[in-house]
């Protein structure tokens, strides 16, 4: 009985929860994804739904605040188009994958001398080894939104750390 109310609930409010979106983050696509994300977050809750009322009002804000982290994470990790990325040149420049190197490397320090054993895991497990925060979460015995957290806040502390060793 639940699922289905939120799922007519979530449906009738479509149109609109799509426009709130879209007028955040003025993207059809990114609308798109927000709504998808909203629904599958909801849909975590649909046993402590109680009304129509509530169901709607659920869905509103975790759509406005999906929409702003969004956009946020666009404003804060803009990605260029493919249009506009350099050329790559067919002759590999010897000097820039030393620069690489020596950077990885640098942040490897970094990551071993100033965090947490569990943190440093973690980090490796998203960054490294591409896992889902889901599994992450099972691992450590932590929740997702935990696991997502401790990501932010280690890459965080790598970069202030990098940035303030730059001359």
């Amino acid at each position: 009985m639940k699922t289905d109310l939120l799922t007519l609930t979530f449906q009738r409010l479509r149109p609109r929860l799509f426009q709130k979106a879209r007028g955040v983050l003025a993207d059809d696509e990114d609308a798109r994804d927000v709504l998808q994300d909203a629904f599958f977050k909801l849909w975590s809750l649909r046993e402590t739904i109680e009304s129509e009322g509530h169901a709607s009002g659920l869905a509103t804000t975790t759509v406005r605040n999906l929409s702003i982290d969004r956009l946020r994470r666009k404003q804060v990790h803009p990605t260029d188009s493919i249009s506009s990325t350099p050329e790559l040149t067919d002759v590999p420049d010897a000097s820039a994958d030393d620069s690489r190197a020596e950077t990885l490397q640098r942040v490897n320090m970094l990551i071993e001398a100033n965090l947490s054993a569990r943190d440093r895991q973690i980090l490796l497990l998203r960054d490294r080894d591409e896992w889902e925060f889901e599994e992450i979460a099972l691992r450590f015995d932590i929740t997702p939104a935990n696991a997502r957290l401790i990501v932010a806040r280690s890459r965080k502390t790598i970069r202030t750390l990098y940035n303030n060793q730059q001359p």
